[in-house]
């Protein structure tokens, strides 16, 4: 156990252990298909392998990787008929709940709305992905939390889990270029919002439809990258070690428990 990892809580350095890996996924920078070992991992993380097959598990449990008996665990490799899948379902929950959201626009709050967005337009402008896919996510959280409805909420996390994946693997390295022919950009959220302020049922359902198709078929394309690195590289760049100060990239993703404990 490292002297870091001595001054912080048992479940703070869960946390922490659970968030540096995430992050790591997030980044985009790891192979799909790649094997993450326990020994590995503790070293960089500086932690035991407990907390890191702890970290593991909990992830695995949240689809954000696989585990193969006898095998290992391992980078997911998501299909492209699960992509499909997962839209069609989101286009099922968030196009009824945007428009039920505009019908109530006079009783809702926007601004977590128009807070929200701000930081999505500044975090492309940096191009800084692992940030980008975790707000990005959050946007549409954000809209179905506030309907409301629990049930609804339950579902939609699951989907926004797995949504976010496929994301961190498949979305273009460089952001910028990716939103450069209109597709999936803050500026579609951006525009989501200001249909939700106006009231306009329609428009907004309309908007998400499209914003939703067009983010389907920029992941479909499953462009080949070649900016994967070594897991040392890939850690190096979130700040690594457990007894490190979290940033905002270690915020807890869809409001999901950042403890490892089931």
């Amino acid at each position: 156990m490292s002297k870091d990892e001595q001054l912080i809580d048992g479940a703070d350095a869960d946390a922490l252990v659970y968030q540096r890996i995430r992050r790591a996924i997030l980044s985009g920078l790891l192979r799909p298909g790649m094997k993450l070992q326990e020994p590995r991992l503790a070293k960089l993380l500086g932690c035991t392998r407990e907390r890191v097959r702890k970290a593991l598990h909990h992830l695995a449990h949240e689809k954000w990787l696989d585990i193969i008996p006898n095998k290992g665990v391992f980078i997911p490799v998501p299909s492209v008929q699960e992509l499909h899948a997962i839209f069609e379902a989101r286009r099922l929950i968030e196009l009824g709940v945007t428009r039920q959201l505009a019908e109530r626009s006079h009783i809702l709050d926007m601004q977590p709305f128009f807070d929200h967005v701000r930081k999505e337009r500044e975090a492309a402008e940096e191009n800084d992905r692992s940030t980008v896919a975790r707000l990005a996510a959050e946007f549409h959280f954000l809209l179905v939390e506030s309907l409301h409805n629990p049930l609804i909420t339950d579902m939609h996390r699951g989907l926004m889990l797995r949504s976010s994946l496929h994301f961190s693997l498949y979305a273009p390295m460089n952001l910028q270029a990716g939103a450069g022919n209109g597709c999936a950009g803050p500026h579609e959220h951006e525009a989501i919002v200001q249909a939700l302020l106006d009231g306009n049922g329609a428009r907004v359902e309309k908007l998400m439809q499209r914003h939703l198709s067009q983010l389907e078929v920029l992941l479909s394309a499953r462009q080949p990258k070649t900016e994967f690195l070594p897991l040392e590289e890939v850690f190096a760049s979130i700040g690594q070690n457990v007894g490190g100060t979290a940033t905002a990239g270690d915020e807890v993703l869809l409001g999901t428990d950042s403890c490892c404990a089931d």
